[in-house]
Formats: structure tokens, C-alpha cells, sequence
């Protein structure tokens, strides 16, 4: 069961509350609150990208943080345990995020280290 806790307060994001699922994410979010580059990010920007899982389903899938830069680039990041890059579903769902963010001129990272 995933804990859902608040990072309160953040400067650069427009809500008051950003909830978070782990302490990575929150380590993320204090991150971006400190980094020089970024002009606002959140958690909660209320996009979906539609895609088909390994099994040909449709799914709709959230990406982690809406990142804007300095330099007006604009990033979806995905925080992804390592031990899950190499799962079916986790690479058709990079696989149509990078599309859409190709699409709107956009960037898609993911972050991942072992979990």
C-alpha cells in the first residue's frame, strides 16, 4: 500500500499542498524548490496519456511531476525504480509519453535508481 504524505508550502508550484508517494519524490520535490532553473512544477497537473499496455489494453497512464525551466522548456518527469525499466508495460508507457511529449515540443524524463 502506497503512503500518500503533503510537501507543504512549496514556492514554486501554485497549490499549497503537493502530495507526494515516497520519500524519493518528496527528495525530488525539495530539489526542484532549490533548483535555479526551474520556474514552477507540480504533482497535481491533470495530465493523461493514453496508450496501449503489452497486451494491446487500452490505459491511462499519469505522469509524475509537470517541470517548467527558466529557458521556457517544459518536462514530464517520471520517478521509476530501476528494477522496473525493463518491464513490458513500463516501456510501452515511456514509449507513448516520449510520443506525446514529441508531439507538444516537450521533454520526458525519467529518473530511476534501485528501490
Amino acid at each position: 500500500m502506497v503512503k500518500i504524505s503533503a510537501y507543504e508550502d512549496p514556492k514554486k508550484s501554485p497549490y499549497t499542498l503537493e502530495y507526494y508517494d515516497s520519500s524519493w519524490e518528496e527528495e525530488y520535490m525539495k530539489e526542484l524548490e532549490k533548483d535555479e532553473s526551474v520556474v514552477k512544477w507540480t504533482k497535481n497537473h491533470g495530465l493523461r496519456i493514453k496508450y496501449f499496455d503489452s497486451d494491446n489494453k487500452f490505459k491511462t497512464y499519469i505522469p509524475d511531476f509537470l517541470v517548467e525551466k527558466t529557458d521556457g522548456s517544459i518536462e514530464l518527469v517520471e520517478m521509476k525504480g530501476t528494477h522496473l525499466l525493463k518491464n513490458p508495460d513500463t516501456k510501452k508507457k515511456m514509449e507513448f509519453a516520449k510520443k506525446w511529449c514529441d508531439a507538444r515540443k516537450m521533454t520526458y524524463r525519467i529518473i530511476s535508481k534501485y528501490q
